[in-house]
């Protein structure tokens, strides 16, 4: 079973490595594979902690196109720009991989999180909350 998560905000990053700095400056043991292109993400996105896998499928989305298309599913769409898309399996590094990284976008961006599962809204500092959790959880990989 596949969970998803979306990052809105009305600016996006321009690089994985910008990503990986707001990550950096959140405190977070997670590092993106940055070969990728930020702006062609479309897929899974490699990440680490430590020597763990913790990637996660990301994809850029237009949210008003959502909200366009579907308007009584997707009521939590509101003016914004940019949506990045997260969706993840069942495994733990992944759920913290995606909770840090999207609580690391959400602030670098201004933007505010979305919990497809829980169907809550919440701030970047509410979901980074959710990432250390899920960290503190995790065995120590090398």
């Amino acid at each position: 079973m596949s969970m998803e998560l979306y990052v809105l905000s009305d600016r996006q990053l321009t690089s994985i490595a910008e990503w990986q700095a707001a990550i950096d400056q959140e405190g977070f043991r997670l590092k993106l594979d940055e070969g990728a292109a930020f702006t062609a993400l479309d897929g899974y996105l490699p990440a680490h902690f430590g020597a763990a896998l913790a990637g996660f499928e990301v994809n850029h989305w237009d949210p008003q196109a959502m909200k366009r298309d579907d308007p009584e599913y997707v009521d939590f769409v509101k003016d914004e720009v940019h949506l990045l898309a997260f969706r993840w399996g069942g495994s733990e590094h992944e759920l913290f991989g995606v909770f840090a990284a999207a609580s690391a976008y959400a602030r670098a961006t201004g933007g505010w999180v979305f919990d497809c599962e829980s169907g809550e809204a919440m701030t970047p500092d509410a979901t980074a909350e959710l990432a250390r959790k899920f960290e503190a959880d995790l065995p120590r990989a090398a």
